[in-house]
């Protein structure tokens, strides 16, 4: 006997032979799990009408369920995916989802696929969304910068103290190599704590990047963030950094080529929410055949920063003829010159870097 039912998520009519009662499976329409109804008392017992002969039960080849002999695994259950929403329509769909089973987009292939960017694209896209987010672009930088010096001066205190009270401690026998042993721990545990500090910080502020490149409104207090990745960032830069500066003592060029091949892990680790070692190799993966474009981009923040620092060099050399007030003025100006390069500059540049991320993941 035939079972015939429709799939409760896309509404597709569905036949299947009736010993299938009972199974899970997938839709082949739309990929959600289903479950084959159980025949009921009245439908497995009907009413003769003299065309017994010519019921036909369902082919197991014509079945849906025919190339679907084992029941849906747990791991492709849509209870264990986590969910995404459609970059079309904005509703809920699985992670792993192919197509959006509600407007029918396109998911996979926009989302993870990565494709070759243009240098020009990514600097047009850039400073439109700088142009058009420009308070919150530079806020949330400054917000970070205050962070992290505030960060840094409580970590300064709980380790002088710390530091102190060691020195008390040993301050009626004084050891030459103690004390220098313990100016080099504490200069070290400074650096360390401090560049974590700014590691928390610097994933708060590209987790609002990303958000804001996608024409999302990301609020202030995705700063803190960051909490999340932070351990598998801090050694995914450690593991960057060697394999960096390995390649630098090799002639420059090998450092470069990986610093372009796998600078974007930590968007990788937020967006993808991935492991240390997929985030590099996804990295890979993403710049794959954009080396040069990435390094054409590269090259054209170098110069802008080169710009505004031969400005400088002009005017400074301007201000050994100068005298007074006019010396002061000067050097006002140069000051102020500097705070408007990073207040613009930096922010600027790390939207670009956002952009090319979005650009090569089809963002």
């Amino acid at each position: 006997m035939t079972i015939e039912f429709s799939c409760s998520h896309c509404n597709k009519v569905l036949k299947t032979s009736d010993d299938k009662a009972g199974r899970r499976a997938k839709c082949p329409q739309c990929g959600e799990p289903i479950d084959v109804p159980q025949l009921t008392q009245s439908a497995a017992e009907p009413a003769s009408d003299g065309f017994d002969a010519f019921e036909e039960v369902v082919p197991e080849q014509k079945s849906f369920l025919a190339e679907q002999t084992a029941p849906v695994r747990e791991e492709e259950s849509f209870l264990s995916a986590e969910s995404i929403d459609c970059p079309m329509c904005g509703e809920s769909i699985p992670a792993d989802a192919k197509r959006c089973r509600h407007c029918g987009e396109a998911i996979q292939e926009e989302v993870s696929g990565p494709r070759s960017i243009k240098v020009g694209e990514v600097f047009s896209r850039a400073w439109n969304v700088f142009k058009a987010n420009l308070g919150q672009v530079i806020g949330i930088h400054v917000l970070a910068y205050i962070l992290c010096v505030v960060a840094s001066f409580v970590v300064l205190f709980v380790i002088s103290a710390i530091g102190f009270a060691g020195l008390l401690a040993i301050a009626g026998k004084p050891d030459p190599g103690v004390m220098v042993l313990s100016v080099v721990i504490f200069y070290i545990a400074l650096i360390l704590v401090s560049g974590v500090v700014q590691l928390y910080f610097m994933l708060g502020v590209l987790s609002f990047l990303l958000k804001l490149v996608r024409g999302e409104q990301p609020g202030f207090n995705l700063i803190f963030s960051g909490g999340p990745y932070l351990g598998r960032m801090l050694l995914c830069s450690i593991v960057f950094f060697l394999a960096y500066l390995l390649g630098y003592l090799c002639f420059v060029i090998p450092g470069l080529i990986i610093a372009l091949m796998f600078w974007p892990y930590p968007y990788l680790l937020i967006d993808r929410n991935l492991p240390g070692i997929d985030a590099f190799t996804d990295s890979r993966k993403i710049t794959k055949g954009n080396l040069m474009s990435l390094f054409l981009i590269y090259l054209s923040l170098v110069g802008l920063t080169l710009v505004p620092y031969g400005l400088i060099l002009i005017i400074t050399i301007g201000m050994e003829q100068m005298a007074g007030q006019m010396a002061i003025l000067g050097v006002l100006l140069v000051l102020g010159f500097m705070a408007a390069i990073y207040i613009l500059l930096i922010p600027f540049f790390m939207l670009v870097g956002t952009v090319s991320y979005a650009e090569m993941t089809n963002q």
